[in-house]
């Protein structure tokens, strides 16, 4: 018959000690800690000198040269034919009241001047139809010369007036540029200074966020502190060799009676041949 292994496990005294009076209350202790919050702040709020930027861009307005730029812009964009000749024919008006009328005013005067002078002599000389047709000739011409004078003074006035409107319009018009570049250049340094505050004040700002987000982690540190001691006396049992507390017993069979022949034997060898009073004394024969 074979023999018959018998294994008894056991946890170790010291072990099962430590489990039970250490590990699972530490255990039990944390799982009954309530929930804490945290009550502390989160955000650190704007700087005094970032409120102050943040006011700035609320205020901000579009700077008064833009809008007078886009009204001159929008005149040009939104002027008719009627309303670009209007103003040539008041250009034109003008020509006419100060270089055609005094022109031909004084043209005029000449001519009656030259008739009273051809009055005077009328008779020396030359007979009444003589200075008739002589007078005629010389008046006729004379009034040729102011028609072709005036034909060319309203010529000139009409070009005159068509120059002035380009004229004044390519003035506005840089004008306008010249307004939209100082109002643009305004708000763009206002912006720079609203920035250059913003980015001051959070220097300062960022100061006291770290403050807060040390004190979060604190918090966080110490809400989990009796989790990394459990950890390290997990970490202790687990250090437990396997295996310890184990027993193993053999009983029975054929193995433990040749163990035991073996045994007898071995004893009757150690008196037949080597004992003191064994076969051993019978060696003088």
């Amino acid at each position: 018959m074979g023999s018959k292994t018998k294994t008894k496990q056991e946890m170790d005294p010291i072990q099962k000690e430590f489990i039970t009076e250490t590990l699972i209350p530490f255990a039990k202790n944390i799982a009954e800690t309530p929930f804490e919050q945290y009550t502390g702040e989160f955000v650190q709020p704007f700087d005094p000198l970032q409120e102050t930027a943040y006011g700035g861009y609320g205020a901000l307005t579009l700077p008064s040269e833009l809008t007078e730029a886009a009204d001159i812009y929008r005149r040009f964009a939104t002027e008719t034919p009627e309303q670009r000749a209007a103003d040539i024919n008041a250009y034109t008006q003008q020509y006419t009241q100060n270089i055609i009328d005094p022109t031909m005013a004084r043209m005029e005067r000449q001519r009656q001047e030259r008739m009273v002078d051809l009055a005077q002599r009328r008779g020396k000389g030359f007979g009444n139809t003589a200075f008739e047709t002589r007078a005629g000739a010389e008046l006729g011409a004379y009034d040729v010369g102011m028609a072709e004078t005036l034909g060319q003074l309203q010529t000139q006035g009409y070009q005159s007036a068509v120059m002035r409107k380009a004229a004044e319009d390519a003035q506005r018009m840089q004008a306008a540029g010249l307004l939209a570049g100082t109002g643009q250049t305004g708000l763009s340094n206002q912006l720079g200074i609203l920035g250059a505050q913003m980015t001051a004040g959070e220097a300062a700002r960022s100061l006291g966020q770290a403050d807060l987000d040390a004190l979060y982690r604190e918090f966080g540190l110490a809400r989990a502190y009796p989790l990394t001691q459990f950890s390290v006396l997990s970490g202790a049992n687990a250090g437990f060799p396997a295996g310890i507390g184990t027993t193993t017993t053999t009983t029975g069979g054929l193995g433990t009676m040749m163990s035991g022949l073996g045994k007898g034997l071995s004893a009757f060898g150690s008196l037949a041949f080597g004992g003191p009073t064994g076969l051993g004394g019978f060696s003088g024969l």
